[in-house]
């Protein structure tokens, strides 16, 4: 992201109370809390006080973790996402789904829309650019997802995974194209192009 020149929130990993309680304070509340070795949304929480971070730390520690929790600056704008195929030259994006919970509840928790119903032409825009820029840094031959926060112009990536995710066949159904069979082929060799997609 830092190569491409692409925003992510401010984030760091933090293994105690002292520590989280550092890294809000350098970055600035609200905070999102959450370990780093759980699927899904589980023990995820927003922090606005030092008490909600010691109180979350308290419970998470009582684990004996041996795995870092991440501390985010939480940034309270739209939850968008992307499934796309990238055959490591073009990049096919069939839609841009929107969620309807605010940022910070898990994709896996959450609803989202297509079209996405509240976003400029110009975050349209940056969000394709984007993508594009990721699959090919990333070279992906297959299936990639990503996840980005929308703050008024400004357009955050808060996750990036180079697989399939649990929306594709949702956007694969609206948008009528056939992405599981076009990505297996990607992965085979043939080019979007080839197959008649652009």
């Amino acid at each position: 992201l830092e190569e491409l020149e692409i925003k992510r929130p401010q984030g760091f990993t933090v293994m105690s109370a002292e520590e989280a309680l550092r890294v809000a304070d350098r970055i600035g509340y609200p905070v999102l809390l959450r370990p780093s070795y759980v699927i899904g949304g589980q023990n995820m929480t927003i922090a606005f006080t030092e008490n909600d971070i010691s109180r979350y730390m308290d419970v998470i520690l009582a684990q004996h973790i041996e795995n870092p929790v991440l501390c985010d600056k939480y940034l309270m704008g739209s939850e968008l996402e992307v499934d796309a195929i990238s055959d490591g030259t073009d990049v096919l994006i069939p839609g841009i789904m929107q969620h309807i919970e605010r940022t910070g509840i898990h994709s896996g928790d959450s609803i989202s829309v297509y079209p996405a119903q509240s976003i400029t032409e110009g975050n349209k825009k940056t969000l394709v650019e984007y993508t594009e820029k990721l699959a090919r840094a990333l070279h992906v031959k297959g299936m990639i997802n990503i996840q980005f926060i929308v703050l008024g112009d400004d357009v955050y990536v808060i996750e990036v995974n180079p697989r399939s995710s649990r929306t594709v066949p949702y956007i694969s159904k609206v948008t009528g194209i056939p992405i599981v069979p076009l990505a297996t082929k990607v992965i085979l060799g043939y080019k979007l192009k080839d197959m008649g997609y652009e």
